[in-house]
């Protein structure tokens, strides 16, 4: 199964015929019952196939994957300033990087909400196909899998933004429909029941078609147990799960770091789990979701590049690169700086403020890791076909050796190894945690990484205009409004 392209086939009929919240919906727990028979919709194979395209869906949504991830994981913490055309540009970021959203800011909304509606998706599918005599054991019990993994990663999500929220495992009852918030801790162990579940039934990248490319593999969901520790600090646990995925021999470090952040790395032996984007050419607004918006959103603002100037890297990430880390040139465009040189696509990037050219320039510098040649840039309004990495190699590398660190284990290796990919020495930090956090800072910049670990590691304070009670957002007041028993996080 192509995702890519079966998620564009199937999204009309899932939509009409599953019964599934669409775009337009105010509250996923105001879906009405379904009109047709599960036991009519998944009479077959390719039904499910169908139906996981669908839960799969949410992942590319333009709030979620294309805005919320580096708004919140970038602009949020020290790595990034908001950039755009002012502060009334995407204001509703303005205000969550200044720590001012309040409980109706639509982007925080729709991401509560869209992690929801991959929730529904997911239970659907399950209860739909589980003792299903139409379905084939094989396609049966791997669809639940990749179901229950999406359903873990959905909730995780909604855990690391929102605290404590509903547990919704199954397709909820009219007297569920205002249950009250579960606790972290609970959500936590939905969340690690789904994944050790999901591992069992996963394949191995290694064993995937070239057809089945991108879909979720017992790698993904074993990082994601790992990193589901990691934010518990169950260190133990953490560094075993992590040690698990190193050893498969699953996923390597690409040799060349500046190569990840092109289409040619897409799915490649360092992506343990990316969001797929394809540009099929079409010209109408953000491609159905399918292409990334990712490009011209950061692309410097600068009238000679033409892109919208968001997610501008601080001179604080420049300066936390040791001089001879090739990692910094890979992150962050400089000014007069020119990619891709020797080629049709040469350009040389404008990077400063400049009162004629660009007046909106923050910080004088742009994001490099979402930079594409013209030439790759998309059709209509500039989607591209790079996918965004979830979770690479790296990162389980980095978490194997946080965990370590914790428990007095062997952290070096594993920090070194990341380290010695760019033709770096052993690390000069003698601090085993602080060597691990530089090592994350720079390696993960601008992949919207930074503002958890400042969160789950009691370092917000990092941040200006962060205080202990922001560590949670804002439940969306339209489901306070719907759910009187929600309670609401302070802020």
């Amino acid at each position: 199964m192509n995702i890519k392209k079966i998620i564009l086939k199937s999204l009309s009929l899932l939509f009409t015929i599953i019964v599934i919240q669409s775009c337009n919906t105010k509250d996923f727990l105001n879906t009405p019952p379904p009109t047709m028979a599960d036991a009519a919709y998944f009479a077959n194979d390719d039904a499910a196939l169908n139906a996981l395209a669908g839960v799969y869906d949410p992942l590319g949504r333009y709030n979620y994957s294309q805005l919320t991830e580096w708004a919140i994981g970038d602009a949020c913490s020290d790595d990034a300033e908001k950039g755009g055309g002012g502060d009334g540009d995407y204001a509703e970021i303005f205000a969550l990087t200044t720590f001012s959203a309040n409980a109706e800011n639509p982007l925080v909304y729709e991401r509560y909400r869209d992690f929801y509606i991959g929730i529904n998706r997911a239970n659907k599918l399950i209860e739909g196909v589980t003792g299903n005599e139409y379905v084939s054991n094989v396609v049966g019990k791997r669809v639940i899998a990749e179901a229950k993994f999406l359903r873990a990663f959905y909730l995780f999500n909604l855990v690391k933004t929102f605290g404590g929220v509903s547990i919704v495992d199954h397709i909820l009852a009219p007297s569920e429909y205002t249950n009250p918030r579960n606790t972290i801790e609970e959500c936590y162990a939905a969340i690690e029941k789904d994944l050790k579940e999901a591992i069992i039934d996963l394949p191995k990248k290694s064993s995937l078609s070239a057809q089945e490319i991108g879909r979720a593999t017992w790698g993904s969901a074993k990082a994601l147990l790992t990193k589901t520790y990691i934010f518990e600090e169950k260190w133990q646990d953490a560094y075993d799960a992590a040690t698990e995925v190193v050893d498969s021999g699953e996923f390597d470090l690409d040799t060349d770091y500046g190569h990840l952040f092109t289409i040619d790395a897409d799915n490649g032996v360092e992506a343990v789990f990316d969001i797929q984007f394809k540009d099929f050419q079409m010209p109408g607004w953000l491609d159905e979701n399918e292409g990334a918006h990712l490009e011209v959103i950061m692309r410097s603002r600068d009238d000679r590049n033409g892109g919208w100037g968001f997610d501008q890297p601080t001179q604080d990430l420049y300066d936390e690169f040791e001089a001879t880390d090739p990692r910094r040139d890979s992150t962050i465009i400089t000014n007069l700086e020119v990619l891709w040189a020797g080629t049709g696509d040469e350009e040389t990037f404008y990077t400063l403020q400049d009162p004629v050219h660009n007046p909106d320039s923050y910080t004088g510098y742009y994001n490099q890791k979402r930079a594409l040649p013209a030439s790759q840039r998309g059709n209509g309004e500039d989607q591209a076909g790079m996918n965004l990495h979830v979770i690479r190699f790296a990162d389980v590398l980095l978490w194997q050796a946080e965990a370590a660190a914790h428990i007095g284990g062997d952290w070096q290796t594993p920090v070194n190894r990341v380290r010695a990919r760019v033709g770096l020495g052993t690390s000069t930090i003698s601090d085993p945690l602080e060597a691990v956090y530089h090592e994350r800072r720079v390696e993960l910049a601008m992949e919207g990484h930074r503002y958890w670990d400042l969160m789950r590691t009691g370092r917000g304070n990092l941040i200006t205009g962060f205080t202990d009670n922001k560590r949670y957002l804002l439940i969306p007041q339209i489901e306070i409004n719907l759910n009187p028993n929600l309670t609401q996080n302070p802020y």
